[in-house]
């Protein structure tokens, strides 16, 4: 459903996607920025040590699966209440969501589709792209209303298009895992616009944050203390947003957790 990408485009992918498994096989993330959290004493929740190995091993099992990512998501053929469309973070692809569209399979969501967007062009357009790849599935699929469920920077461009691309109401749930909804510290190591759009104080962190909460769209944001790259403890509330807060999982963790699947779960069956 998604418009194919010239060879160069393709190529820039190819880089980002090698420095990425660069730092997650070599340890560089997580370790790195576990240890200036701590160094910082900023809260990373309950055991910091425990929850960067644990969080170490689930980007190096991430990484692996990457490949998967060129195809279907488990759940694509799955007929449940709406779509679910799964957003990726930075630097990542909809391979991620590997272990939670399995879960969402398992208890009927779906059908689970990944929509795959440039990480290093501006949110805007990531999102208005979001709009047209939605428009394609109502359209395919017959559905009314979608969800959404976004992790990391994917989170931010389902609220974008949520709040001032015209998805209220198109959207019935949006959840988001671990998204920088006020901008993040770490952001500024970002190349391409998210390393000026998703740090804290920016243009876009101030424009969605004074946005009018959406009006029917039903937001759930999920965080754990113990990420390093968004910590929970250092987010501010979304008005009319639903907060779920964890105290053990890492960034990447986040997607592989049962707990985080159980609650994501709980809200798409309604």
């Amino acid at each position: 459903m998604q418009r194919r990408h010239s060879v160069r485009h393709l190529l820039w992918r190819g880089g980002v996607a090698a420095v990425t498994q660069g730092l997650m096989f070599t340890g560089l993330y997580p370790l790195v920025p576990h240890a200036l959290r701590v160094i910082q004493r900023s809260d990373l929740g309950v055991r910091p040590l425990r929850a960067a190995i644990a969080e170490w091993g689930m980007a190096m099992a991430v990484s692996a699966a990457r490949p998967a990512g060129f195809f279907p998501l488990p759940g694509a053929r799955v007929r449940g209440p709406r779509p679910v469309i799964v957003l990726h973070g930075y630097a990542m692809n909809r391979a991620n969501f590997v272990p939670l569209a399995y879960r969402l399979a398992r208890a009927g969501l779906g059908p689970v589709l990944g929509f795959e967007y440039w990480t290093l062009g501006r949110t805007a357009a990531a999102a208005k792209q979001l709009g047209w790849f939605v428009d394609e599935v109502r359209a395919a699929t017959g559905a009314e209303q979608v969800d959404l469920v976004g992790h990391s920077m994917g989170g931010v461009v389902g609220r974008y298009y949520v709040t001032l691309a015209g998805g209220d109401g198109i959207v019935k749930h949006l959840i988001t895992l671990g998204s920088p909804h006020a901008g993040t510290d770490v952001g500024r190591l970002g190349i391409g616009h998210p390393g000026r759009e998703l740090v804290l104080g920016s243009k876009l962190v101030t424009r969605l944050a004074s946005a009018s909460p959406p009006a029917h769209t039903q937001l759930t944001l999920i965080y754990s203390r113990a990420d390093a790259l968004v910590p929970g403890a250092l987010q501010r509330p979304v008005p009319g947003a639903e907060l779920i807060m964890y105290d053990d999982l890492g960034h990447v963790a986040l997607l592989g957790s049962r707990r985080v699947a159980d609650d994501v779960i709980a809200r798409l069956r309604t």
